[in-house]
């Protein structure tokens, strides 16, 4: 055999392994990479409808626009603390354990999908968006900053803090589609203090969601 003909079985047979590992083991590989991310909620019952969500359409749409993984993942539990609604004892042990490893904002994000807050959002942005390129970067903004369009209310929370907090949201970033959410005992509160706002929000129209354990307002920019 030529040296020339040994290089070349060489490559080819280099080619012909790497192309049998990607077709046979790169599933295998993906499959190891999600459960990774998934340990964290040890309960397999809940491990298994995050999964779900993977082939859910509505996250198929939202893979669409959310290129941050780290992001998408937040949005798929949202909708599986959704999916988890009649099941108060799943739900919590998952809202923790999104809190304990994301953080107050990650578990934001999660109930902004959670809520359908973000469905909504995005039907608006898409009123107002002219390209996909665009929308992909405000979907981006929103999630990640999202202190600075939307304030879920603590439980614990007193009508002028929401309108302080609000009022320094408004004044600092103008949005022009900001959401404030109480969510079970925060709804009341929520709902209270939507009288003391409009002075702050004069310059929005609003739509809101009410049921017995959610207040959800999104105050919308008025057209000038």
């Amino acid at each position: 055999m030529t040296s020339d003909n040994l290089v070349s079985d060489i490559a080819e047979g280099t080619t012909k392994g790497f192309l049998e590992w990607s077709t046979e083991r790169i599933t295998s590989l993906a499959k190891k990479i999600k459960e990774h991310k998934l340990a964290f909620i040890e309960e397999k019952k809940t491990i298994e409808i995050v999964k779900q969500q993977y082939n859910c359409g509505e996250i198929k749409f939202y893979e669409r626009y959310i290129q941050d993984k780290e992001l998408l993942l937040l949005v798929r539990m949202g909708l599986t603390l959704r999916k988890l609604e009649e099941d108060e004892e799943r739900l919590l042990n998952l809202r923790d354990k999104i809190h304990m490893r994301y953080g107050p904002k990650g578990l934001h994000i999660a109930q902004f999908a959670q809520n359908g807050i973000l469905n909504r959002y995005f039907g608006l942005l898409i009123e107002k968006l002219t390209s996909e390129e665009e929308l992909k970067d405000k979907m981006y903004d929103v999630l990640k900053n999202i202190e600075k369009y939307a304030l879920f209310v603590p439980a614990n929370s007193k009508v002028a803090e929401i309108i302080r907090k609000t009022t320094t949201v408004i004044d600092s970033h103008s949005p022009s589609i900001y959401v404030i959410a109480g969510l079970k005992s925060a709804a009341p509160i929520a709902s209270e203090a939507i009288i003391s706002l409009e002075p702050v929000m004069e310059s929005y129209d609003s739509e809101r969601f009410s049921s017995k354990d959610k207040e959800i307002i999104i105050f919308k920019q008025k057209l000038r």
